[in-house]
C-alpha cells in the first residue's frame, strides 16, 4: 500500500547485513518518506549485502527468471538450486527497493528467459508481481508468467515455515510451480 504514497521509497532487506545498510541509508541519506520492510524471523541462507542498486541479479540463468525481495530470496535461491538439478537454469532477480520499482533489469532478464515467476509474502492486489507484469506488458515483452503470493484471503497466524509451505511460498513449492 505504500507504493501509492508520492515520493515514497521502500527498502526490502533480505539479510541482517542488508538491514543494517538500508537502515543507515534510510536515516542518513534519503530525503522524503522512506520505509524499511524488516525481514520476519531469523536470517536465512542468504547473508550477503547485495549493494545499493534497486535490483540485482543474484544468479544467472537462461530458462526462467525467478524474482522477489526480502526473505523470499532464500526460497527463490532454493528453488533455483532444485531447478538446476532438474536441468533448468534459473536466473534470480532480487529487488532491494520495491517502491519505486525498478523493472529494466527484470525486463532484460525475462526477454532472455521467456518465463517469469514472482514470489512474495503479501496479498495479490497491488503486489510487486502485478506491477512487474504491467511493466512487462508496457515494454511489449511476452512471457509465460506466474505470481505466487498470499492470494486474496486472510492468512492465519502460525510459524513462518508452516505458513510458507501452505501457501506454496517455500523453496519446494516454488520449484513445483
Amino acid at each position: 500500500y505504500l507504493s501509492q504514497v508520492p515520493g515514497m521509497k521502500v527498502f526490502c532487506p533480505a539479510s541482517f547485513a542488508e538491514l543494517r545498510t538500508m537502515l543507515r541509508r534510510a536515516v542518513q541519506e534519503e530525503t522524503g518518506p522512506v520505509a524499511v520492510r524488516y525481514p520476519r524471523g531469523g536470517q536465512g541462507s542468504f547473508q550477503a549485502d547485495a549493494g545499493d542498486a534497486p535490483a540485482v541479479v543474484l544468479r544467472n540463468g537462461t530458462d526462467i527468471t525467478l524474482a522477489g525481495y526480502g526473505m523470499d530470496i532464500n526460497d527463490l535461491l532454493e528453488a533455483a538450486a532444485r531447478l538446476e538439478e532438474a536441468g533448468i537454469q534459473a536466473e534470480v532477480v532480487k529487488w532491494n527497493t520495491i517502491t519505486p520499482l525498478e523493472t529494466e533489469l527484470l525486463i532484460e532478464s525475462v526477454r532472455k528467459t521467456g518465463h517469469l515467476l514472482v514470489a512474495e509474502e503479501c496479498v495479490e492486489q497491488g503486489c510487486v508481481g502485478v506491477r512487474a507484469l504491467a511493466a512487462l506488458e508496457a515494454s511489449g515483452t511476452a512471457a509465460k508468467t506466474a505470481l505466487v503470493n498470499c492470494g486474496t484471503g486472510y492468512v492465519p497466524h502460525g510459524a513462518v515455515p508452516i505458513l510458507k509451505k501452505s501457501l506454496g511460498l517455500d523453496g519446494a513449492g516454488l520449484f513445483r510451480r
